[in-house]
Parts: C-alpha cells; sequence; structure tokens
C-alpha cells in the first residue's frame, strides 16, 4: 500500500491511499536532475508530518488520538450479532472502520459547507447533506436507499 497526498484545500489534510499488486512499500521520487530517492512508509509520513504548520500539526495529533470506545463498538456488535462473543482484534477492526466513516462523512460535510459559502463549525444540515451524498454515490453499503431512475 502507498500513500500520496492530494492537494490541501483551506488547511485541510487529505491523504489518498492506493493498493498495489506488488508488496512494495517503497515509493521513488525524481528530482529535476533526475536524481531519485527511495522512501519507506515510515520516512514518508515522517516527511509530511514534518512539513505541516502548527494547526495542521494539532489536527493531525487529534485524529491520531481520537477512538471509539471498544466496550460500546464491543456492545453494539454483540446486541446485532445476537448475544454472540466478539473477539478482540474484530472490535478494534470495527472502531477503525467506524473512523473511517466518521473521517469520510465529515469531509463531504466540508465539502458541503464550502458549496454553500458557509462559516464556522459543521452544522447538522451539513451532516445530513453529506450522508445523502455518500447513500447516492454508493459508499455506504448496506442502506435502504434506492437510487430513482424516474423522478415525478
Amino acid at each position: 500500500m502507498t500513500q500520496q497526498v492530494r492537494q490541501v484545500r483551506s488547511n485541510r489534510m487529505i491523504l489518498m491511499w492506493k493498493h498495489s499488486a506488488g508488496s512494495s512499500n517503497q515509493t521513488t521520487t525524481l528530482d529535476a536532475d533526475g536524481s531519485g530517492e527511495t522512501y519507506g512508509e515510515r520516512e514518508k509520513m515522517q516527511l509530511l508530518v514534518s512539513s505541516f504548520s502548527e494547526e495542521q500539526l494539532n489536527r493531525y495529533e487529534m485524529y491520531r488520538r481520537a477512538a471509539f470506545p471498544k466496550a460500546a463498538i464491543k456492545r453494539l456488535m454483540q446486541s446485532v450479532t445476537g448475544g454472540t462473543s466478539i473477539p478482540p482484534n474484530v472490535v478494534i477492526a470495527m472502531a477503525g472502520i467506524a473512523k473511517v466513516y466518521v473521517g469520510e462523512v465529515v469531509e463531504e460535510a466540508c465539502d458541503t459547507m464550502e458549496q454553500c459559502k458557509d462559516k464556522g463549525p459543521i452544522q447538522p444540515k451539513h451532516l445530513r447533506e453529506a450522508v445523502r451524498k455518500l447513500k447516492r454515490k454508493g459508499l455506504v453499503p448496506n442502506t435502504r436507499y434506492q437510487k430513482r431512475l424516474f423522478h415525478r
């Protein structure tokens, strides 16, 4: 898996992950004179984090510290599965998936807020619109939302 940095819009860090068929975790960058440097994943992250502004660094630290409570995730999963035991590694994976989902919704809500030219914090209307857009794009699986072919 290799990491690429997409253009930063309005001081928000946007990371894009691409899966490659090979198992190499290195990327080669070419300078203007043609010389190349090879970086591993850790070195690329260090290079990226070292180029952050103070605000971006604070936001990244908050992102790294944020987590869903494992007990709540486990309780929710047990209620859905009918009380069967859930292994700890599954709970950790589900908490990570939830964190990614929330990140996608917040990112879409920020884009919606920019389109509406609203200022200040994200409001519930932005979050509702973000979820609606993600459902329409098909990025939220197993929902009852159906894309209509014909509208009245």
